[in-house]
């Protein structure tokens, strides 16, 4: 005990900034928010570590980052329980705050066959969908359900391998064109994506008010922007921007997980960059401004993200 408590003293006396700082999170790996910690002196290492749990076909992921005396580093884990698997890796560095970025369990290669198609709820039966195998660390079988509304409304739907990032996410936004929402479900037996997702739509106003515009060519985000009413779990506005910084493609109301920069619904390329804020007409061009904390209208909490294509659907029916 005593030479805890005297490495404990040596950390605490020693002067500020001797010892290693890393970041800290614990919770789902897309949104794991890094907090700095600095460490015991014992604490040599900063890690990250990532658990995947599939149990009865649903799958659940964690993250914990923070301080490490190194006993756990650089390690992967498999442990198959029949219908429990677990899933464990971890990753040590030596330099402050280098624990950074998204950390994901490392799983072994894809043992899994999934349905696949392209189409709608009418189309995507099992009569019309094909199983394939999948490849690398795709682990889950995934549908994507997509809700366009505007006056009537049409769905799309996507089935096919998948990895765990993407899943249980509910994706909505507005521009003004129409409203779109995206359902993502995964499961983790073979051909378990045989089933057709109902998407629900809240339309109910929440207060929020952003500038609108889906840019086609024609100038609708140069001269012809208008203003949107939020509705349901669309408390973000969205501004996407292409190059040169400040040509913009798209505008509008959003959901927070479109902000966390995983949404198969937007044609948003790496070359291009999403920013969302908090507070009426936020989304105004002016970049410095989503950056800014001194307004009070609003908690300005801001995602710069470079987010790649994954599937499109979302542009294509706005189009």
């Amino acid at each position: 005990m005593s030479r805890y408590l005297a490495l404990l003293f040596l950390c605490v006396f020693v002067p500020k900034g001797s010892c290693l700082k890393c970041n800290q999170c614990s919770g789902l790996p897309y949104n794991c928010i890094d907090q700095e910690q600095e460490c015991f002196v014992n604490q040599t290492s900063c890690v990250s570590q990532s658990f995947t749990i599939v149990e009865n076909g649903t799958v659940t992921e964690k993250t914990f980052k923070g301080c490490s005396q190194g006993l756990v580093c650089n390690e992967t884990m498999y442990v198959d329980r029949g219908i429990r698997k677990t899933y464990m890796s971890s990753s040590c560095c030596l330099t402050d705050n280098c624990n950074t970025g998204t950390y994901y369990s490392t799983v072994p290669v894809a043992a899994l066959n999934c349905l696949a198609c392209i189409g709608n709820n009418q189309s995507c039966t099992l009569p019309n969908m094909t199983s394939i195998r999948c490849a690398g660390v795709q682990d889950r079988c995934m549908t994507i359900t997509s809700l366009f509304v505007n006056g009537s409304s049409s769905n799309s739907v996507v089935k096919a391998c998948g990895t765990g990032n993407l899943c249980d996410r509910r994706l909505e936004y507005n521009t003004g064109k129409g409203r779109l929402y995206t359902d993502i479900t995964c499961c983790g037996k073979t051909n378990c994506n045989n089933n057709s997702i109902a998407v629900s739509v809240n339309e109910t106003l929440n207060g929020l008010q952003c500038y609108a515009c889906n840019e086609t060519g024609k100038g609708e985000c140069t001269n012809k922007i208008t203003k949107v009413q939020c509705t349901g779990n669309m408390t973000s506005c969205m501004d996407i921007q292409g190059f040169p910084r400040g040509t913009t493609l798209m505008r509008g109301c959003c959901s927070n997980n479109v902000c966390l920069g995983l949404s198969t619904s937007l044609f948003v390329l790496q070359s291009q960059k999403l920013y969302c804020c908090k507070g009426n007409l936020c989304n105004n061009g002016v970049v410095a401004s989503y950056f800014s904390s001194s307004l009070v209208t609003a908690e300005r909490n801001v995602y710069l993200l470079g987010m790649a294509l994954l599937v499109v659907i979302g542009r294509e029916m706005l189009l």
